[in-house]
């Protein structure tokens, strides 16, 4: 680790979010000890953008699967974690998410969700898409659910950028199957 953590914050807003993360996630989870703690401007940024995308209408597995992939891609593995924990929260089919690097064969993947993977692949590794891969996706998500697509993917971009240069490293968050998932 590059920085050292902040386990006893100073303010108000930081002991808020340190008690809701343990509530959350049984811990303080790294982003706020060790980049949320030095500047509540970016942790405030960084709730803007959960939030909003908890406002996007996009299926909640979709959503996860762009950013446990994306996380993959950019081998963050911070990211993956808690987009696991997210699955499991969900109740999704973490196999499926383990299959990810081998989705072109998989049978757990429906064409809809491999022509999202692949317009995920060419994005991240070349930041663009060509036109047969966007006339895929196109075949299957109308034009605001691509930019939705395209914005979570840019946003967990962002995540993957500030986790992985300060050697933020998974936190191993399980979801306990005991606990009670709130509807």
């Amino acid at each position: 680790m590059k920085l050292k953590p902040v386990d006893k914050p100073k303010s108000i807003l930081l002991k808020i979010a340190y008690f809701l993360s343990k509530r959350e996630f049984g811990k303080v989870i790294a982003p706020l000890r060790y980049i949320y703690a030095r500047s509540t401007p970016i942790m405030m940024a960084s709730y803007k953008i959960i939030t909003t995308e908890n406002k996007l209408r996009l299926p909640k597995e979709i959503k996860i699967l762009i950013r446990y992939y994306t996380a993959h891609l950019n081998e963050c593995t911070f990211c993956s974690n808690a987009q696991e924990f997210g699955a499991a929260k969900e109740k999704l089919k973490i196999q499926k998410l383990k299959e990810l690097f081998n989705f072109r064969e998989s049978t757990n993947f429906t064409p809809k969700e491999k022509s999202l993977l692949l317009y995920l692949e060419e994005v991240n590794l070349t930041k663009t898409a060509s036109e047969q891969t966007f006339e895929n996706l196109r075949s299957y998500f109308n034009e605001t659910e691509i930019v939705k697509i395209t914005w979570i993917n840019a946003t967990e971009n962002y995540f993957n950028l500030m986790a992985k240069p300060l050697r933020l490293t998974s936190d191993e968050l399980k979801f306990p199957s005991s606990k009670k998932i709130k509807t």
